[in-house]
């Protein structure tokens, strides 16, 4: 599967429009493993999934999907199969996000001393909070 050329979040799906509505779809970056000792509603982790592949966003996604084969010169697989993937990808997203709301956010921060402002960003699921300081 290719890897679409400019993506540098992972899960800003989550914060832009794959949990809340409308927004940029999940970006692709290294997932976390999820602990075992988190325990997450399947049903409500399906709900949202089912919520996201239903928005515009989600066919816009999939159309990016499409074209970066195309770009790559690769056969584009089936809509079926293209869906399937991309649906996967953002079942992992939107459960790394759960693992978040329930465990809390794993945080790296970014400071700029010459400004005042820091940038803190989660390691699981690339939330990003910006701080003026």
């Amino acid at each position: 599967r290719p890897v679409r050329a400019g993506w540098t979040e992972k899960l800003n799906c989550a914060r832009r429009g794959a949990v809340h509505g409308g927004g940029a779809p999940p970006v692709r970056e290294e997932v976390m493993d999820i602990s075992t000792e988190i325990q997450i509603d399947r049903a409500e982790l399906e709900r949202r999934v089912v919520d996201y592949t239903g928005t515009a966003a989600f066919q816009e996604w999939l159309a990016d999907a499409a074209d970066a084969y195309r770009a790559m010169g690769l056969p584009v697989p089936s809509y079926e199969v293209l869906r399937a993937e991309e649906t996967d990808e953002v079942r992992r997203c939107i459960e790394n996000l759960m693992v978040c709301e329930a465990k809390g956010h794993l945080w790296t921060e970014r400071a700029d001393p010459e400004n005042g402002t820091s940038t803190l960003s989660c390691r699981r699921c690339g939330a990003e909070e910006h701080l003026r300081w």
